[in-house]
């Protein structure tokens, strides 16, 4: 594998990254310890070196030369090739596990179902928060939501949508930034499925290790400021044809059955208060007593955010889609439990509702050659393993979609 060919060589935020454990304590966020087993089979598919070196710099040195990609690539392996005990032990969930026999402990932030941190050996000097290593010790993974896996083109999906969010937030000259990933590592084995999808090959995810605002992580008060600094990141990706709130994850359905309001989400009854209720009647009659179908904002937070200005940095770009028109209300949660619809909202008749601008929209990366070159080099890539094609086509997709915001 060429050191030249798999550097993703993608512009990055500059930032802090948590140091130590005792940041996520300092956060409250209580962290649970675990033993991961080593992957023997692992290698790094592509790195952003650039950011590696601006948050490790001292292990290599202020050197830009490519040598040192292998030795960055190895550091990668030994301190994040690793798996959960529970993941290796599953059956019908994935092809078998090559371990090595290494162990290394890894804490596990709330609510990070295939995620964990890794710290450097022996110490509690974060490196890395890693995406796709397994479910917990006391789960099983199940399919096909929760079978503790990340795939090649969930992996792939999320740094293109990261460096995407990134150019079209820095074309709009906002303070809205993306948490960096540092590179993406295949892990030798592939992830099943029973419904008829071919396996898929198993990653890794390194991402910059952050801490999040507590109502991201349990349920505790967002409250109004916040809220509409969320709906307001939403608004700005909606300009370049980005959302993080249009995929259906927390999507309402409102309308009147027999006279009576009713509020669903996945096909389940919800009870709002009096006050909500007059809200939603309100909605309904704006829209000429037609069901609504309401969108939760589910932009992501990392670190630390200021509300005004805006400034966020924000991570989980897995829900983050493509849309040329918007057409659903937009609802931003206040009170801890975002599913009591006491919140902010807006219709898409309201003068601040923003459609993708025609010009700067990125949702036409989906039709360009680079994008379809893409989705086969995904499709064949167990049959033409080729980590450097896979990486010159992601940068390719990106070339080709932020042309838009050159002009």
């Amino acid at each position: 594998m060429s050191p030249r060919t798999h550097d993703l060589a993608q512009p990055f935020t500059i930032g802090p990254r948590v140091q130590h454990l005792a940041d996520y304590a300092d956060s409250g966020q209580a962290l649970i310890e675990e033993q991961l087993l080593g992957v023997a089979d692992a290698r790094v598919l592509f790195a952003n070196y650039a950011a590696i070196r601006a948050d490790f710099g001292t292990l290599w040195g202020s050197s830009t030369d490519t040598s040192s990609h292998i030795e960055i690539d190895q550091w990668l392996l030994d301190n994040a090739a690793f798996i959960s005990s529970s993941q290796a032990a599953a059956q019908g969930i994935n092809t078998p596990i090559a371990l090595d026999g290494r162990r290394t402990p890894a804490w596990r932030p709330p609510r990070y179902g295939r995620a964990a941190v890794l710290c450097s050996p022996c110490s509690d000097q974060v490196l890395f928060d890693v995406k796709g290593l397994g479910v917990p010790p006391d789960e099983a993974p199940v399919l096909p939501h929760s079978n503790g896996l990340l795939t090649l083109a969930e992996a792939m999906h999320e740094v293109l949508m990261e460096h995407l969010v990134l150019a079209a937030m820095t074309h709009a000259k906002e303070a809205i930034t993306a948490l960096p990933t540092y590179a993406v590592i295949e892990l030798g084995f592939d992830a099943l499925w029973h419904d008829g999808r071919p396996s898929e090959p198993a990653v890794l995810l390194l991402r910059r290790p952050c801490t999040r605002p507590r109502c991201q992580w349990q349920r505790y008060w967002q409250g109004a400021e916040l809220a509409g600094a969320l709906m307001q990141a939403e608004l700005r990706l909606r300009r370049y044809g980005l959302t993080a709130s249009s995929c259906g994850a927390v999507r309402f359905h409102v309308s009147h059955e027999n006279g009576t309001l009713q509020v669903q989400r996945d096909g389940a009854t919800l009870k709002v208060s009096n006050q909500v209720t007059e809200r939603l009647e309100q909605l309904l009659a704006n829209n000429q007593g037609k069901p609504l179908v309401i969108d939760g904002v589910n932009v992501q937070l990392a670190g630390k955010s200021s509300v005004e200005p805006l400034q966020l940095q924000i991570m989980d770009f897995g829900r983050y889609r493509f849309a040329e028109r918007f057409d659903h209300h937009l609802y931003a949660w206040i009170d801890a439990d975002y599913q009591n619809l006491n919140g902010l909202y807006m219709a898409p008749d309201h003068l601040q509702y923003i459609q993708p601008d025609p010009l700067l929209s990125l949702a036409k990366a989906v039709e360009g050659t680079a994008f379809t070159a893409l989705q086969q080099q995904l499709r064949d890539f167990r049959q033409k393993p080729g980590a450097d094609e896979l990486c010159q086509a992601v940068r390719a997709v990106l070339e080709e979609a932020c042309r838009p915001l050159r002009s």
